[in-house]
């Protein structure tokens, strides 16, 4: 829904160039929207949250059909999203009979809410419903405009929005951790279909997470992550040292970890989304590709 900040980064410091990639960059306002877009070949990769491959591929998404897509690269496993609800919420009780946001009712970041409110014992449908509004912008003015009564919304919109009637009622990652929470995906087929080309950008990703990971580069990056993201100085620091943190900042090289899955077909099991025994999270993610371009990048001494 916003460009990925690694992209922007690899982008801005000519890390495609070398690997002969440009990258033209679609911004959706729903996930719905971006996976169709995917499986239509409109664009050939996007990057998301992991329930989303688990949707799709398990005939869940907004088409109701079964997919082949796949997660080829790992981000952030940190949930950023967290609940956010109008000032006359107090607790989580009081969102029963209420409206909430969702960006698609059945995937991606919905799925952790409906595990949140199960937690606190609301049920989906008997004590609230959601209303499909988009992507994290689109919710939150809905959420300020009083028109839901809650949301998930990344933390770091609400610092860049001047509404005051919001409360943070609850944190994603209390509830859902680890979490791929922003990953690189496409389809088997296409990624079959264009195998050099998926290890050159997956090539071109790890050394920029290599120098945004270099403490050396800091101060340019940190003016990177303010320009392109909007943020002030002091947030765009703020954001540059969560990039350090276990959990919250990039996975190493941009590896992906499985143990994040198992974290979003458990909340699916547990809401009765998913049957047991519970498919092998091999049917999800494909390192193969990640491999195989760690392996020229080491045998280039790059």
């Amino acid at each position: 829904f916003d460009k990925d900040i690694t992209l922007s980064v690899a982008d801005a410091k000519g890390f495609l160039a070398p690997e002969n990639l440009a990258i033209s960059f679609e911004q959706t306002l729903n996930s719905s929207g971006e996976i169709l877009g995917l499986l239509d070949g409109k664009w050939d990769i996007a990057f998301d949250n992991g329930d989303n491959v688990v949707a799709w591929d398990e005939g869940q998404g907004a088409d109701g059909k079964t997919h082949d897509l796949f997660i080829f690269l790992g981000g952030s496993q940190e949930l950023n999203q967290s609940l956010f609800v109008t000032s006359d919420i107090k607790e989580i009780g009081d969102l029963r009979g209420k409206l909430l946001g969702a960006d698609a009712v059945g995937t991606g970041f919905a799925v952790v809410l409906r595990y949140i409110l199960h937690c606190h014992g609301l049920c989906f449908e008997r004590d609230y419903n959601f209303k499909s509004v988009g992507s994290t912008r689109l919710r939150l003015a809905e959420l300020s405009a009083g028109k839901i009564a809650g949301a998930m919304v990344n933390p770091r919109y609400i610092e860049n929005n001047e509404a005051t009637n919001l409360r943070l009622l609850a944190s994603g990652k209390n509830y859902a951790d680890p979490y791929p929470a922003r990953i690189g995906l496409t389809t088997r087929a296409w990624a079959n279909r264009h195998r050099s080309l998926l290890v050159c950008f997956i090539r071109a990703m790890i050394r920029t997470m290599d120098w945004m990971l270099d403490a050396r580069n800091e101060a340019e990056l940190a003016d990177l992550m303010q320009s392109k993201s909007g943020r002030s100085p002091e947030q765009a620091r703020a954001d540059y040292r969560r990039l350090f943190e276990p959990r919250a900042g990039l996975t190493s090289r941009g590896a992906f970890n499985p143990e994040s899955l198992k974290t979003v077909l458990e909340m699916r099991r547990k809401l009765a989304l998913i049957s047991t025994p519970l498919p092998p999270l091999e049917k999800y993610f494909d390192d193969s590709f990640y491999r195989e371009a760690v392996g020229a990048i080491r045998k280039s001494g790059s």
